[in-house]
């Protein structure tokens, strides 16, 4: 039975990259920003909301949002934290109806298309997802359009798309270098595509990255995609000894039930 990978494997649960990190953010001062430049003090009071809302503080965030909405009322950005806060409340319809309007007010506002596809992606709205990321890639100057490649693929491997999820994270690859999520991604989707002459010679090379560095290591993903490659090849010794690892080390992995699924399958 062929196994789904990527359906099974991108979980709702996956941590998207929304984008927020703000570094050094909320250390600044609090009170009226000195700068007489309103767009300054408008994206600085955006910038520490998107702190704030970092670190589960939403009264804090909601308040200098506010701030910057007294300056701007029309600050997309603003709006677009606000609708960050309203998902995180569980306030789902208003969270997308401020998505939606940061989007009227600027449709070329990359980082809340990004909000906007992921707040769609976690209500299992994988094909509207997947067509802000899609316009979201397209801009070449976003800061993290590394990892908007990355979720436009998890959302097509939700849609079991994995062509179009592989060439996604091996964009992302090239974006950022060492990137080790997009690696195992591109393996895992060229796998679910029996592209398995592309996927081997990544695979390789992850490996090579696993045995250089104690920081990198295999994850139930890479375990089951290098499962499935080996046996392709008739490597059935190798398929074991991942197998064996796949089962000590994560065993209650889905990756690991999808392997016993596999064998039994058989």
């Amino acid at each position: 039975m062929r196994v789904r990978l990527m359906a099974d494997a991108m979980r709702t649960t996956a941590v998207l990259l929304l984008c927020v990190l703000v570094a050094g953010c909320v250390s600044q001062r609090e009170g009226t920003f000195a700068s007489g430049n309103p767009d300054k003090a408008e994206d600085a009071y955006v910038r520490l909301g998107l702190a704030y809302i970092q670190d589960d503080r939403f009264e804090r965030a909601r308040r200098h949002l506010d701030r910057a909405l007294e300056i701007n009322d029309e600050s997309a950005p603003a709006i677009a934290a606000r609708g960050l806060i309203s998902q995180e409340e569980g306030e789902f319809d208003l969270a997308e109806k401020r998505f939606k309007k940061a989007l009227e007010l600027d449709p070329e506002y990359t980082r809340g298309r990004s909000h906007y596809g992921v707040f769609l992606f976690n209500r299992g709205r994988y094909e509207e997802a997947l067509e802000q990321f899609r316009h979201a890639s397209e801009n070449t100057d976003y800061d993290n359009r590394a990892g908007v490649f990355i979720n436009l693929a998890r959302s097509a491997g939700r849609l079991d798309r994995p062509d179009e999820a592989a060439e996604a994270y091996q964009r992302a690859m090239q974006l950022q270098r060492g990137n080790v999520t997009a690696h195992i991604g591109a393996v895992s989707s060229l796998v679910e595509a029996e592209r398995y002459a592309q996927a081997r010679s990544l695979y390789r090379q992850l490996t090579m990255r696993i045995d250089r560095s104690a920081e990198v290591s295999h994850t139930p993903e890479s375990l089951l995609a290098g499962i499935r490659l080996a046996r392709e090849a008739g490597r059935d010794d190798r398929a074991s000894k991942l197998a064996r690892q796949l089962g000590e080390r994560f065993p209650d992995s889905q990756e690991y039930q999808q392997y016993r699924n596999m064998v039994t399958d058989e």
